[in-house]
């Protein structure tokens, strides 16, 4: 691990602790209270099927009834399973609703009392790619659940809506393997979500649908934090900081 991913994570939350919590217990023995007015977790319908379906969606994430075929796609391991994937990048007009989603848990995976959901900001520049890293080497644990989040401008979209979903299954392919490599057999469930329009907006929307435990971002990042800040005419980090512990609904991790 290099110089830059070993340096300590900042906590933002609304109400600091009284002492300097050690990491995973800390995580793992509190959970947010701060009340939620958003929709609940997908269903844990499983899909033995490789083929990914459509549901109903919700008033944050309406989804169109349709099929896309993963078979293959995704390249992982066979002890991992699909489960419920949605796709409107070819049949939403307002390119604000474009998203696209892939869900897959390891074989046997369970939610435990110890379960808690991540919702980490993984966008595609090193930042990005330093915070996924972190979660996967440091925080998560067995029986978790992650939600990648990767934005992008729903505008640019054209023809490139293949390009978009191979770009997510890499994500997905991605994840399992650092799993693989950082604790080989834990279990955990995986859901990479690909969303147009504001990245602020998709972010907020993501945690009244999963309703994550921690919210997980990169310090150096310029696509989505640098965007979260400017939305309030404040740039740079601290003000970032500052939003971030005045707004979240979540405790926020900055790696």
């Amino acid at each position: 691990m290099s110089s830059q991913s070993s340096r300590p994570p900042s906590f933002l939350s609304q109400s600091p602790p009284a002492a300097t919590p050690i990491l995973k217990p800390a995580l793992k023995t509190s959970r947010p209270s701060t009340p939620f007015n958003g929709t609940s977790n997908l269903p844990e319908t499983e899909s033995i099927s490789p083929i990914f379906e459509t549901t109903g969606g919700t008033d944050y994430f309406p989804r169109i009834s349709t099929q896309t075929s993963g078979s293959g796609t995704v390249g992982v391991k066979t002890r991992y399973k699909s489960k419920v994937g949605f796709d409107t990048l070819q049949t939403q007009t307002d390119a604000t609703l474009f998203s696209f989603t892939l869900q897959m848990k390891s074989e046997g995976y369970k939610r435990l009392r110890s379960t808690r959901c991540y919702l980490v900001a993984a966008s595609a520049d090193e930042s990005g790619s330093h915070a996924l890293d972190w979660v996967m080497e440091s925080l998560a644990q067995e029986g978790d659940e992650l939600i990648v989040f990767r934005g992008f401008d729903g505008d640019d979209m054209g023809d490139n809506q293949e390009d978009k979903k191979q770009e997510a299954q890499d994500l997905m392919h991605s994840v399992l393997e650092k799993n693989d490599e950082n604790e080989p057999g834990r279990k955990i469930s995986v859901i990479v979500e690909f969303v147009g329009g504001k990245i602020t907006s998709s972010i907020e929307r993501l945690i009244a649908l999963y309703r994550p435990d921690f919210l997980v971002v990169g310090t150096r990042t310029r696509s989505v934090l640098q965007q979260w800040g400017a939305a309030l005419g404040a740039p740079g980090m601290g003000s970032v900081s500052r939003y971030c512990v005045s707004r979240s609904p979540v405790p926020v991790i900055v790696v």
